[in-house]
């Protein structure tokens, strides 16, 4: 039996408009605890509207740069609104190429635009790209082709549930062969990792949130040397090494260590999962008590796992703290309860630094659910 369904049928404005009722949320419910006769408090400063999301970002910036190079090209797998590309597609139409829910054909299709000539960019959603892994490898990757292929919803998404979660695709990506990976730590450097991607010889994909950025000032993008980090914060008894807008947090966790616990922190931007700074990491590394990892993605194989290897590799015996998701699946809730759950947020990265470096004196501290099944590993 094949049945054809309609979206929203029955409700006239989601018959008319399926793309915005695609994950439309409900409306808040009138509990009738506010007293409509009183004035509402304002909800912001006045000064502006929300700060644009990484995926504005991403496509502003590939529309500018697709305006002077016509080989750049695009490709969605059915969600044009949903990664940006749609404003892609009205700027230049015979460019742009949706080719439905088909993310293996999408990635088979940007080797053969590679090797035409084109610079093809592929937006996928970090879960959905998953499903085209195959294609990675032996079409993209092992040809060592120029395929940018941006990774959208990298990291937690929320409402959208277990199945939307973007936790897996870092840690398969790092095994592939001549894949340069990504992530910037806010919207500035995400112009600046879209033009970097673009210019790069071989595949490369970059990783990005949900996430609203951090409200910086626009500006064009620049290329950045692949594979150097950099360092945005010294101190002498710590080093914390994040991997994309994470790194934002590790600054706040830095500042709250200093001004709370008296301690150091050197905090470094790795911009790059692969390849690994790691001249840059060692050297931070090198006279400290404890290096942090921190990334918003599964632990096992993830970025931690890199830093982890370098220092080895580098005969450091430091011990080292990953701060990722938990194994098993992440459910449904909000961005910033989940976040709180997973201990990846403020509060809860400075509890985890807080409590390994009680280990380290010989105390034992409160562990918790999300504790007992996180990674914690000592170069050996």
């Amino acid at each position: 039996m094949h049945v054809k369904t309609i979206k929203g049928k029955g409700y006239a404005p989601a018959e008319a408009d399926s793309v915005s009722f695609h994950g439309a949320s409900l409306p808040p419910i009138d509990l009738g605890l506010i007293d409509p006769t009183e004035e509402p408090l304002p909800v912001t400063s006045g000064a502006s509207s929300k700060p644009k999301t990484y995926t504005q970002t991403f496509v502003e910036e590939l529309v500018r740069l697709a305006a002077d190079d016509e080989r750049i090209c695009a490709i969605t797998a059915g969600m044009p609104t949903g990664t940006g590309l749609a404003r892609f597609g009205e700027r230049f139409p015979r460019r742009f190429f949706d080719v439905g829910i088909a993310e293996e054909h999408s990635l088979t299709m940007a080797a053969g635009l590679a090797l035409a000539g084109r610079r093809p960019v592929v937006a996928l959603y970090s879960t959905f790209s998953q499903r085209a892994f195959d294609q990675l490898v032996h079409d993209v990757c092992q040809n060592d082709l120029p395929v940018f292929l941006a990774i959208d919803r990298a990291g937690l998404v929320g409402e959208d549930g277990t199945s939307h979660q973007g936790m897996f695709t870092l840690s398969a990506q790092r095994s592939l062969p001549n894949l340069a990976i990504g992530s910037p730590k806010d919207e500035q450097e995400m112009r600046d990792m879209v033009v970097t991607a673009i210019s790069h010889p071989g595949p490369m994909s970059i990783h990005y949130p949900r996430d609203a950025g951090e409200d910086l000032p626009d500006r064009q993008g620049a290329a950045l040397e692949v594979g150097r980090g950099e360092v945005l914060r010294t101190g002498d008894d710590l080093l914390l090494v994040g991997f994309g807008p994470i790194v934002q947090r590790l600054l706040a966790v830095a500042h709250a260590l200093a001004a709370e616990d008296g301690l150091e922190a050197t905090v470094v931007n790795a911009r790059w999962a692969k390849p690994l700074d790691e001249g840059l990491i060692g050297e931070q590394a090198a006279g400290k008590r404890l290096v942090v990892t921190a990334e918003e993605s599964a632990a096992m194989g993830g970025f931690g796992d890199g830093v982890l290897d370098a220092l080895n590799r580098a005969g450091l015996h430091i011990p080292l703290l990953k701060i990722a998701l938990t194994e098993g699946f992440v459910h449904h809730g909000a961005v910033g309860e989940l976040r709180a759950q997973q201990r990846i947020d403020v509060p809860g990265i400075l509890g985890q630094v807080r409590d390994a470096l009680g280990v380290m004196r010989g105390e034992r501290p409160a562990v918790s659910s999300a504790t007992r099944s996180r990674s914690r590993t000592t170069a050996a």
